[in-house]
């Protein structure tokens, strides 16, 4: 993964939650519903979208919906397992509230190495119910 900043991954990952949502990972998605979903301004998402564009993450044409370039789409999903296995840590191992393990999640998934998210994930292997 090419170094994205925090601000950057979260955009990535919000197109591709939008896109999924709508069904089709490969779906366009709307620079109002990116703005609406990380409630900042539809200038920011513009500006975040040329640096994802200019990167090979996401395809856009002006006045046009964003969509995911494959290695964007590969991208999203591994910020997005990151996330969910840090969560299912906090909240299935720690017993910690859904909402605080989401933002939590959010802020670890970002720095968290891979071989502390592999070692997570053979933990909660070892541990399933």
């Amino acid at each position: 993964m090419e170094k994205l900043t925090i601000a950057m991954q979260n955009y990535l990952e919000t197109i591709y939650e939008i896109a999924v949502n709508n069904n089709d990972e490969h779906s366009g998605v709307r620079l109002s519903d990116i703005a609406a979903k990380l409630n900042v301004s539809k200038a920011s998402v513009n500006n975040a979208i040329s640096v994802l564009v200019n990167a090979g993450y996401v395809k856009s044409e002006k006045y046009q919906d964003v969509f995911l370039t494959e290695n964007g789409i590969e991208t999203a999903k591994l910020l997005t397992s990151r996330h969910e296995v840090i969560k299912k840590l906090f909240t299935d191992v720690l017993g910690v509230d859904d909402e605080t393990a989401n933002e939590d999640a959010c802020a670890i998934e970002h720095v968290i190495s891979r071989e502390a998210i592999q070692k997570i994930k053979d933990f909660l292997d070892k541990h399933k119910n």
